[in-house]
């Protein structure tokens, strides 16, 4: 199914985001300036302010979020993203090509894969918060392509390492082509425009916890602080603080809105995504990929 990049934020945002309460390394790096991800200029929403979404009550729905614009690089692999109800699960499948422009900022261009990411119909909170993987899959978009956490090989934050990241907050590596942020850019197509977030957050994928991942840059802050900038570059981490109270989201990025309903929301700062997972989660069966959690 192939839906153009305004009309699938027409139906984020028709239903303002689904929820899953609903439904329920170190890559080569070019010579391009880091991307920009401060999208303060088209948010329309206070930072302070709590944004509403409304759910969608059937497995169904949560699976049809799951699709690709259709291509938009010549010399790749089509894009491929389905998704499908299994009992008490959705099953993703992607072959991981973009959606959208393909810009290379390490060597090589992307391949088809085989991915399959398994993710709960049903999220429930977690009494702890688990980890999120210190490398490989964390998360997947909603046009199949894998969300990794703010971490690189080196083990410091991706934004340590200048022009590894597309203006898309994505690039290609030896595991294949994954998004690390959310961003999008005046000069070239992303996973949405800039005019498709006037209406305020839209969804970007889903957490293996199952819990829904929309677009907050410019509306809600973080609450992790940077407290050892020696660190960043090696250990990120370590680098950051999480200071409850001093952002507007919770440990793991996220917060639940006056209906109730818990979402993660990305950021123009760290973690970027995603902080944790606040949902019960099985990495091993959600197919998240990498060297296991961070310590």
């Amino acid at each position: 199914m192939t839906v153009p990049s305004k009309t699938r934020a027409w139906l984020v945002v028709l239903a303002l985001g689904l929820v899953a309460a609903a439904c329920g390394n170190g890559e080569a790096t070019g010579d391009t300036a880091a991307p920009d991800t401060t999208l303060a200029a088209v948010a329309t929403t206070e930072t302070t302010a709590a944004v509403n979404i409304d759910t969608q009550d059937t497995c169904d729905d949560v699976a049809a979020q799951f699709v690709s614009q259709g291509s938009a690089n010549a010399d790749l692999a089509d894009p491929e993203v389905s998704a499908t109800c299994d009992g008490d699960s959705i099953v993703v499948t992607s072959n991981g090509i973009p959606d959208y422009t393909y810009i290379e900022t390490s060597p090589g261009q992307p391949g088809a894969q085989n991915l399959e990411f398994t993710l709960p119909a049903d999220p429930a909170p977690a009494d702890t918060v688990t980890d999120v993987p210190l490398l490989g899959t964390a998360a997947v978009a909603v046009n199949g392509v894998p969300i990794y956490g703010p971490t690189e090989g080196t083990g410091g934050d991706v934004l340590s390492l200048v022009g590894a990241l597309s203006e898309c907050g994505s690039h290609n590596g030896p595991a294949g082509f994954h998004m690390h942020l959310f961003s999008v850019s005046d000069t070239t197509d992303c996973l949405y425009d800039a005019e498709d977030l006037t209406d305020g957050p839209v969804l970007i994928g889903y957490a293996f916890d199952g819990y829904p991942i929309y677009s907050g840059n410019g509306i809600y802050e973080s609450s992790w602080q940077l407290t050892d900038e020696s660190l960043f570059a090696t250990d990120t981490w370590s680098a950051h603080t999480y200071v409850e109270g001093s952002g507007d989201l919770d440990q793991c990025n996220g917060l639940t809105d006056t209906g109730g309903s818990y979402a993660y929301y990305s950021t123009d700062t760290f973690p970027y995504v995603l902080g944790c997972y606040s949902g019960v989660v099985d990495l091993g069966a959600a197919g998240a990929g990498g060297n296991g959690g961070r310590p």
